[in-house]
């Protein structure tokens, strides 16, 4: 809540996501992605509007959007982490296939 009682907007920002593409001979090449996104919004989320929006050939895989799967599981970063529970954060590297 803000001082006057009214309700907090969330601020929407722009970041930029290097995100590697999947290909049958290993790892494919690493796209760039600026995007808007708010406070708070996941890696899955964002990779969802790239989809939409920039580039339908961006590849991913998700399930439940509730961090009980691990169908989201990737190299967020170069840690494995699951990206619906992963804020997302400018200049992050996002490999969807590199749990494999």
């Amino acid at each position: 809540m803000r001082h006057d009682g009214g309700p907090v907007m969330a601020e929407e920002r722009q970041v930029t996501l290097s995100v590697r593409s999947w290909s049958k001979s290993g790892r494919g090449p690493v796209q760039e992605y600026t995007i808007p996104v708010l406070d708070e919004t996941d890696v899955l989320s964002a990779l969802e509007h790239i989809h939409a929006h920039l580039d339908p050939g961006v590849a991913y895989r998700s399930s439940c959007r509730r961090g009980v799967c691990g169908g989201c599981r990737m190299l967020i970063d170069g840690e494995l982490r699951l990206a619906c529970e992963t804020e997302v954060r400018d200049g992050m590297e996002i490999d969807p296939y590199g749990s494999e």
